[in-house]
């Protein structure tokens, strides 16, 4: 860069300055948005899967001590109800279980099913499916 007498810098290092203050904010605001914009849309469709945390086998059956916790996501979350069903068959585990809290009587009602890894009291790990459904 160049200074003049004073101190001062010319027509060409001030566009570098502007540039990189233009660009700077640009990448900032795109990663804002992105972040805010990508947090509301898993907000929107998430349900409370924390309260399968307490889910083990024991025996060879499913134990699930979550009623607790689904009253506290249906006071928090503002539902009307839920119900958890807990499938395991990898042939030599066969147990099913059903969670009910709340009311089920809403017509706005959303659900998620997956597959959560239990490690059983006999030390395999056994694939349980889940089924999640909360009405609001």
């Amino acid at each position: 860069m160049k200074i003049n007498s004073k101190g001062e810098g010319g027509f060409m290092e001030s566009m570098v300055a502007v540039a990189v203050v233009v660009i700077s904010l640009t990448a900032f605001l795109s990663f804002l948005a992105f972040s805010v914009s990508h947090d509301t849309e898993e907000k929107e469709n998430e349900l409370p899967l924390y309260i399968l945390d307490d889910v083990r086998i024991a025996n060879g059956d499913i134990e699930a001590d979550i009623e607790d916790k689904m009253n506290t996501a249906i006071e928090r979350y503002g539902y009307t109800g839920m119900r958890v069903t807990l499938t395991a068959d990898d042939g030599t585990i066969c147990s099913a279980v059903t969670l009910n809290a709340g009311h089920q009587d809403s017509d706005v009602i959303r659900s998620r099913t997956g597959t959560i890894i239990i490690a059983a009291d006999n030390g395999r790990s056994v694939p349980v499916n889940y089924a999640m459904a909360v009405w609001s």
